[in-house]
C-alpha cells in the first residue's frame, strides 16, 4: 500500500526554498545572523534571493514536474535538485 504525497505548505518567505549561500540556511529554514544565533524575521538575505530568482529562470527539467520559468515546483514548496543544478551560474570573469 502507498501513501499519498502530504504537500507542505508555503514558505514564509519564497527564497527559503533554496538554501542561504550567505549564511548556510536548509532549505525550509529562515536566515539567522553570522553566528547562526538569531532567525532573521523580516526578510532573508539579498543573496538567497538572488539565487531562487537565478533558479526560478529555468524549466524544471524533473520528468514528474515539468514547472514552467516563474512557476514553483509541484509537490513540494522546495525546488527539485535538479532544477538548481540546471539552473544558469553566474560567472565571475570579465571580459
Amino acid at each position: 500500500m502507498t501513501t499519498p504525497i502530504r504537500r507542505r505548505g508555503p514558505y514564509r518567505f519564497a527564497a527559503m526554498a533554496v538554501q542561504c549561500t550567505w549564511c548556510r540556511a536548509r532549505v525550509g529554514e529562515l536566515c539567522t545572523n553570522q553566528r547562526g544565533t538569531t532567525d532573521r524575521r523580516r526578510d532573508v538575505h539579498s543573496a538567497r534571493v538572488v539565487d531562487w530568482d537565478r533558479v526560478m529562470s529555468t524549466q524544471c527539467p524533473e520528468r514528474i514536474c515539468q514547472a514552467p520559468a516563474g512557476q514553483p515546483c509541484t509537490l513540494t514548496p522546495d525546488v527539485h535538485h535538479a532544477r538548481t543544478l540546471t539552473a544558469p551560474r553566474p560567472t565571475t570573469t570579465t571580459p
